[in-house]
């Protein structure tokens, strides 16, 4: 590594670890002056574990459900992967949203495919185009939610929201035609070899569509941690559908924050109290405790399955790391 990339990569982790702890000053700032109030509602939590495992079923179908449009893409690209397989890969990759800028979890997926025999521009390729359907998705679930959703919004919001998801649309039917050149751009540039054939219109359809319920399942699965956890909380499912949306895709888009770090939070706390789910106290505990649940769901399958990875699977990682 020469000395100008050397000096390069210091600048941009001091300016990750300034961005951090601006975030964290920035929430235990809000955090202080709710504290008493917050510790309050901790207190008197009585959790129903009925609801608890609801929502922890709802998200491992969702992900089950996100590893399986992953596999969809990849076999149409001609690469084919086990079910078990697919799923190791997918929750060990699931690991690098919590570096900052989130690059490694899709460098790890190329290289951990390749390892199981697929290919690796398609493991990429899958994973970049899973990414991008993902949010443009969430923003469409948001619009779809309806007027409840979009009056609560700002005009500057609202308008940014209408557009997206019209973007979104109209890019998805233009994908079988954008996509081809995009990838082999992409494999020249890795010095890979190119894909011997295109998606096929059906299969990135029936993908979107897979992201669309990933985000209603998500939603719901908020929704029902929040009434096993807060059960005066209540409210219409299309708000915390848009609530758990909004806050999730603004975490993954600053990607300073490993993991979306307390902007998520952030995003969460305002939203809950704007659409009147919650009381500010009551908001902020829901959006910490959202955070621990939400990372327990994601890191330990990554945990566990980067235990029983081989020795050669989990040096690869750490390269990529």
């Amino acid at each position: 590594m020469g000395p100008l990339k050397r000096s390069r990569n210091l600048w941009w982790t001091i300016a990750q670890i300034v961005a951090i702890a601006a975030a964290l000053v920035y929430a235990w700032r809000a955090l202080s002056q709710q504290w008493t109030a917050v510790r309050a509602v901790a207190q008197h939590v009585h959790v129903q574990w009925s609801w608890m495992l609801l929502s922890v079923s709802m998200v491992l179908i969702v992900h089950a459900s996100l590893v399986q449009s992953w596999r969809t893409l990849l076999v149409g690209w001609g690469s084919h992967l086990r079910f078990g397989a697919a799923v190791r890969i997918w929750t060990i990759s699931n690991l690098g949203k919590y570096l900052p800028f989130k690059i490694g979890s899709i460098a790890a997926m190329g290289v951990l495919t390749q390892r199981e025999g697929a290919s690796g521009i398609a493991a990429i390729g899958a994973a970049l185009l899973g990414a991008l359907l993902n949010l443009g998705a969430g923003f469409g679930v948001v619009v779809l939610g309806g007027a409840s959703v979009l009056r609560l919004l700002d005009s500057t919001q609202r308008i940014t929201a209408i557009l997206g998801s019209v973007f979104f649309m109209l890019g998805v039917l233009a994908l079988p035609w954008l996509l081809p050149p995009i990838v082999a751009r992409i494999a020249q540039w890795r010095g890979l070899p190119p894909l011997d054939r295109h998606l096929r219109a059906r299969i990135l359809w029936l993908v979107t569509f897979v992201n669309v319920f990933a985000w209603i399942g998500y939603g719901l699965a908020f929704m029902a941690f929040s009434r096993g956890l807060v059960p005066q909380i209540a409210g219409a499912p299309a708000l915390f559908i848009a609530v758990y949306t909004v806050s999730y895709i603004s975490g993954y888009l600053m990607i300073f924050a490993p993991g979306g770090l307390v902007v998520r939070e952030t995003v969460m706390t305002g939203l809950l109290v704007a659409f009147g789910l919650a009381l500010q106290p009551d908001a902020i505990f829901l959006a910490l405790a959202s955070r621990v649940w939400l990372t327990v769901i994601e890191v330990l399958p990554g945990l566990i399955s980067l235990l029983f990875a081989p020795a050669i699977a989990r040096a690869a990682v750490r390269r990529v790391s």
